[in-house]
């Protein structure tokens, strides 16, 4: 039994220079063989039920990224309509693979299902081999981090973006810097920036702790992890930054504009989310919580000297996780749901992983509870129907049947050549529509007007971040659209709208 557990024994001979830089490759050996492969199935299956009941009612970022992916596919075109250029898209991670999803497939939604099944095999592998290395049963810690994930409201909310994979990467990191192997840890750590980027910053913390938190400290190696993750992530930005007239995606300068009405903002946000939506949030609230329980529990430890693999990933991913929140706090952004999902996976794997290291019975009664609590977020989630019509954390002004709908009849009303301009939302409507539908996440002359007031609001420093950002932006004259489309509350004319929370409403054009 100590040869599986070798990692988490305390002692002088886990010291040696060569256990933490170069883990014994026997042990990866025999657990990349049959369990494996039932792990990665076992995750992928969450993922295939995950969208089962959730690919009808996917938000409309969601189908921003799709319109990007089938634009590359059928036009070979980086943008959110073919008719326009654009930068909009987060996720070129998400994508590219949405890309791949398509490819196989034929279809774009189909793609989603694929990529989420492969997210979520992926993360299950990670979180047990990061269990392995730490000395807890590696099949408990994927369970437990793939089941909190797939059935988190939250995340569950936002099936299509790149959230998941955000989950995958920042596993990935932990499991590979947890074993000091720096140029899988680097390339993960490339990959997170490509998921988001503004994962650099969790990842970083991530390596940081992991590498140098213990002695010896290889601050080479460390060293290597940044600057193969920077190898991986800088062409693309480098590239972008020339051709697509951005170093990082438009979307990180649309969505930062500032407080949601009511003074609502990313700090302050899950409060106003528990008002609206209080099963969710409470679910979302007791496995963050079992996290955060989790991480002091592994701090105090590690404070009075216990010297663990498992505290010190605990740690680190804590730290990782409000390093993030805080720099999104402190910013004072909108409250947007996938802006919490980094620290919230991050708070989820410290609760799979402390659970996890618990005794026998106790480890039981808290997988348990939390089981229960999952189970209360599902059925909340599956009483709106399967496959569900939007989740039950869901802001947007019309569910994703309604707008497709509307969409597809905008497409057939609009006269070819003609241009009309978004209602607010915009990547559903134009999924549906095929048409030059604008707004500042497809039309550059509109983006460069926003810019343009950020930079006179901006101080000194942003004022000049901003302008450096949008160096090699083009910059065209904004034009009228030719029409409108106008979303107004309650019945009417137009294409007709619903969702829980709102109420009807309707889509009128101009």
């Amino acid at each position: 039994m100590a040869t599986g557990l070798d990692q988490s024994v305390e002692g002088p001979a886990r010291d040696v220079p060569t256990v933490p830089d170069e883990p014994d490759a026997t042990p990866r050996r025999r657990w990349w063989d049959g369990r494996t492969a039932l792990v990665a199935a076992g995750g992928g299956l969450l993922g295939a039920l995950l969208f089962l009941v959730a690919y009808r009612g996917m938000p409309d970022d969601s189908y921003i990224t799709l319109d990007y992916a089938r634009n590359v596919v059928e036009h070979g075109h980086w943008g959110l309509t073919p008719f326009r250029d654009a930068n909009s898209a987060t996720s070129p991670l998400n994508v590219w693979l949405l890309i791949g999803g398509i490819l196989v497939s034929g279809r774009p939604v189909v793609a989603v299902g694929l990529v989420l099944v492969a997210t979520t095999a992926l993360t299950a592998v990670w979180a047990a081999q990061l269990g392995r290395s730490v000395g807890v049963r590696p099949p408990l810690v994927a369970g437990l981090t793939v089941g909190l994930l797939v059935t988190s409201p939250i995340f569950a909310s936002v099936v299509g973006m790149e959230s998941f994979l955000v989950a995958a990467t920042l596993v990935g990191v932990a499991r590979y810097a947890a074993d000091r192997r720096a140029v899988a840890a680097g390339i993960l750590t490339g990959l997170a920036v490509l998921t988001r980027p503004d994962l650099v910053l969790p990842a970083v913390v991530l390596v940081a702790v992991l590498f140098l938190a213990q002695a010896p400290r290889p601050w080479l190696r460390a060293l290597l992890a940044v600057g193969v993750g920077a190898a991986v992530t800088l062409p693309w930005h480098i590239w972008s930054w020339f051709v697509l007239g951005s170093f990082v995606p438009d979307s990180l300068i649309i969505k930062t504009g500032g407080a949601f009405p009511g003074g609502e903002v990313f700090g302050n946000g899950p409060l106003f989310m528990a008002e609206r939506w209080p099963i969710p949030m409470l679910v979302v609230g007791v496995v963050a919580g079992v996290g955060v329980v989790s991480i002091v529990a592994s701090a105090v430890r590690w404070a009075r000297g216990a010297d663990r693999l498992l505290d010190r990933v605990v740690v680190a991913a804590g730290l990782a996780a409000a390093a993030h929140y805080g720099a999104y706090a402190a910013m004072g952004v909108s409250s947007y749901i996938w802006y919490y999902c980094p620290s919230l996976a991050l708070l989820t794997l410290c609760a799979a992983v402390g659970a996890a290291d618990l005794r026998a019975r106790v480890t039981g009664a808290v997988v348990t509870g939390l089981a229960l609590v999952a189970g209360v977020g599902v059925g909340n989630q599956v009483a709106l129907g399967v496959p569900w019509p939007h989740p039950s954390i869901f802001g947007n002004w019309a569910s994703a049947a309604d707008y497709l709908n509307a969409g597809r009849e905008l497409g057939r009303a609009l006269p070819p050549g003609q241009s009309v301009l978004a209602p607010g939302e915009i990547g559903t409507l134009a999924y549906g529509c095929g048409c030059d539908i604008v707004d500042q996440f497809s039309d550059r002359a509109r983006l460069m007007a926003i810019v343009d007031a950020r930079v006179a609001e901006a101080g000194p420093v942003g004022a000049a971040l901003l302008r450096l950002n949008f160096l090699h932006a083009e910059r065209g004259p904004l034009e009228a659209p030719d029409h409108i489309l106008t979303y107004r509350v309650g019945p009417g004319p137009g294409w007709p709208t619903y969702v829980l929370g709102r109420g009807a409403g309707h889509l009128v054009l101009e």
